[in-house]
């Protein structure tokens, strides 16, 4: 294999995209796409490589050199020198780089204010701000983001990355609608439930795998498993880890 299409394997994982996502993207027949990405096409036309590469923001130079490390491109200039992204950073600066410029304005704030201390929580209680995302209601498929403030004296609240407000009825009974549930990111176990993007919604579910069928399953049996398709974006955001029981908006 080629470092090309080692790269190219790589920059489809990190940008989480697929070939047919790619073809959509850099209006290039799927088959194409296959062929070069497998190694077939030894001399890909000119115009295919520079539409890839603006697919995955790097450069033309970057896919065609072989002297340059797969991971090459994910390194950055600053004040005090070249450094190296992580995994998770090199995600983020490509999922930075795809918003539009108000969605860049907006994660920069969100940045500044979890820099901010928190200070206190009713004058004693030190605490953590991180923020909380709402799951839709039934007519609302918006997620608005919205700081919270957690007391760092409760072990699950200390561990949370961030909260979801819940605003329907699809976790009961396990929890109400109106709870804040407290979320951590990493593995889901299968029994785990878990806060999931599929394509542009948000949902609390179980993720079920069976037969090479997905579904994401509500433990609240009025609502209805939802199938994933092979096309459909799911990600997982995190894990449900308990009930948020003492907090305040920040």
């Amino acid at each position: 294999m080629s470092l090309m299409v080692e790269k190219l394997a790589y920059l489809k994982k990190m940008c989480r995209l697929t070939t047919e996502q790619t073809a959509q993207l850099s209006h290039i027949p799927v088959g194409t796409l296959n062929k070069i990405f497998s190694g077939q096409t030894k001399h890909p036309a000119a115009e295919h490589m520079d539409r890839i590469s603006q697919v995955f923001r790097v450069s033309v130079h970057y896919l065609l050199d072989d002297e340059l490390p797969t991971e090459c491109c994910f390194s950055a200039y600053t004040e005090n020198g070249l450094f190296s992204l992580s995994a998770e950073e090199a995600r983020f600066v490509t999922q930075y780089r795809r918003l539009d410029p108000g969605a860049k304005q907006a994660l920069t704030a969100m940045a500044s204010l979890l820099r901010t201390p928190a200070g206190l929580l009713a004058g004693t209680v030190p605490i953590r701000r991180t923020f909380c995302y709402t799951s839709p209601s039934p007519k609302d498929v918006s997620r608005p983001l919205r700081p919270i403030l957690l007391p760092e004296t409760d072990p699950a609240a200390r561990q949370a990355d961030f909260t979801v407000l819940l605003r329907d009825g699809c976790m009961e009974p396990i929890y109400p609608s109106g709870s804040v549930l407290l979320c951590r990111r990493g593995p889901v176990g299968k029994e785990d439930y878990g806060l999931y993007q599929l394509n542009q919604r948000l949902l609390l579910r179980r993720s079920v795998r069976r037969r090479g069928v997905t579904r994401l399953v509500a433990p609240n049996l009025e609502y209805k498993d939802i199938l994933v398709a092979e096309t459909d974006f799911l990600d997982c955001l995190g894990v449900i880890t308990g009930l948020a029981m003492s907090y305040r908006w920040g």
